[in-house]
């Protein structure tokens, strides 16, 4: 296949294909903000998409991250537990110098 790979109506392309023109399919995610996907033997195996995505997928998987985490501290809390143990002791305990670089 040559590289003048076109992208009329494309969003599925299989791998080969597109590594056969790998430069387009970025051009095409980058430039025209689309969604690429890839298959392969007729499955969807990856996704190359434009980085406002990616960048967005990032911020909801961070703040899901931090509500689960806000989630189990409260649940740790209301349980009585101590709020945790402070990061000179445990480093006392295992030997580890904190000033040395």
């Amino acid at each position: 296949m040559d590289n003048a790979l076109t992208f009329s109506d494309v969003e599925a392309i299989t791998a080969e294909s597109a590594g056969d023109a790998f430069g387009a399919v970025i051009d095409h995610a980058a430039d025209d903000k689309a969604r690429v996907l890839l298959t392969r033997d007729g499955k969807a195996v990856a996704a190359i998409v434009p980085i406002e995505d990616y960048d967005a997928l990032e911020a909801i998987e961070d703040a899901h991250d931090a509500k689960l985490a806000g989630e189990a501290i409260a649940a740790w809390e209301a349980a009585g537990r101590p709020r945790g143990i402070p990061l000179a002791d445990v480093a006392r305990e295992l030997g580890i110098d904190l000033d040395t670089p």
